[in-house]
């Protein structure tokens, strides 16, 4: 995908039983992870809003996800368990399309047991 930046998400496991450092560290990574999919996904702000930008960004944040799922960040026994990635009539209004107004919807579980973090990027693109 064009322009691609991907930046190194690192987290952080406290080995102490106390839940909020967890929840702490769990939600360091969410924001972390939120924040490279953001930036690596800028080049769709000057795309078309239609099926083809869609399936471009779900490839590219689909492949990302599946490197935290093999680098062992997400939990589940395959990728579809680990995470999900909504680009498509779906997660977007009609109104969010006629405004130009792109949404992903983002899934990913990140403990044990496997509850997904779900999240939102939206960015304001060409109107098709």
């Amino acid at each position: 995908m064009p322009g691609v930046y991907v930046e190194k998400i690192v987290s952080t496991t406290s080995p102490t039983p106390d839940t909020s450092t967890r929840t702490l560290d769990v939600r360091n990574y969410v924001n972390k992870l939120e924040a490279s999919i953001d930036l690596g996904t800028q080049w769709a702000v000057f795309e078309p809003n239609d099926e083809i930008l869609w399936a471009k960004l779900r490839a590219t944040i689909e492949n990302l996800l599946t490197t935290e799922w093999r680098n062992g960040k997400l939990v589940g026994n395959a990728a579809k368990d680990a995470f999900f990635v909504r680009c498509d009539r779906s997660s977007m209004t009609q109104d969010d399309l006629v405004n130009g107004r792109l949404v992903c919807v983002i899934g990913v579980a990140v403990t044990k047991p496997a509850e997904f973090v779900v999240f939102n990027i939206s960015k304001n693109v060409a109107v098709s």
